[in-house]
C-alpha cells in the first residue's frame, strides 16, 4: 500500500497565501479610511473653528470645541487649544498615510516591510497619548472611547502578526 502524502500542493499554498493577503490588506484598507474619516472630520472642524466653514456645516467633528471644553480644567490658553488640534490633524494624516502606505505594499504579499508595525505604532502611539491626557485633564468619559479604538488597532496588529506568510515567520 502506497503510503499518502502529507504536503500540501503549491497551489493550495499559494491560494491560502491570496486569501491572507487579502484578509491583510481588507484591515490594513479598513483603518486607513477609517482614519481618514476622522481626519476630514477634523479638518473640517477646525476650518470652522477658522471661520472658513460656517458653523452650520454638518460633516465635522466637533472634537475641537470637546478639546478647548476637556483642557479648560486648567484654564489653558485658547492658542494651546488650537496648537493642540493642530498637531492632532498633522498626527492622523501620518497615520492615514502610513496605513494606506501599508495597505498597498501588502497588496504585493510584501507584509514584511515593518510598513504595517509604522502604521500602527504611530496610530497606536496617538491614541496612548490621547488616553494620557484623558487622565491629565480629567476627561473619563471621553477615555473609554479612545481606549476601545486603541483595543481594536492592538487586536488588529496582532491579527496582522499571525497572518504573515509562513516563510516570513521564522
Amino acid at each position: 500500500m502506497a503510503e499518502r502524502s502529507t504536503k500540501t500542493p503549491i497551489a493550495a499554498v499559494d491560494a491560502k497565501a491570496r486569501r491572507m493577503r487579502i484578509v491583510r490588506r481588507g484591515l490594513l484598507g479598513f483603518w486607513a479610511i477609517w482614519t481618514t474619516i476622522v481626519l476630514a472630520t477634523n479638518l473640517t472642524d477646525a476650518l470652522k473653528a477658522l471661520g472658513v466653514l460656517p458653523n452650520s456645516w454638518s460633516f465635522s467633528s466637533g472634537n475641537y470645541a470637546l478639546l478647548r471644553n476637556t483642557i479648560a480644567v486648567y484654564q489653558t490658553p485658547s492658542w494651546l487649544a488650537a496648537s493642540l488640534f493642530g498637531g492632532i490633524i498633522i498626527w492622523q494624516a501620518l497615520v492615514a498615510t502610513l496605513y494606506f502606505r501599508a495597505a498597498f505594499s501588502s497588496s504585493r504579499g510584501d507584509l514584511e516591510t515593518l510598513g504595517f508595525i509604522q502604521a500602527f505604532a504611530a496610530s497606536l502611539g496617538l491614541w496612548m497619548a490621547f488616553m494620557l491626557a484623558d487622565e491629565v485633564f480629567l476627561a473619563y468619559r471621553v477615555e473609554s472611547t479612545h481606549r476601545s479604538v486603541f483595543t481594536a488597532q492592538l487586536l488588529t496588529l496582532a491579527v496582522l502578526w499571525l497572518l504573515r506568510e509562513p516563510a516570513l515567520r521564522e
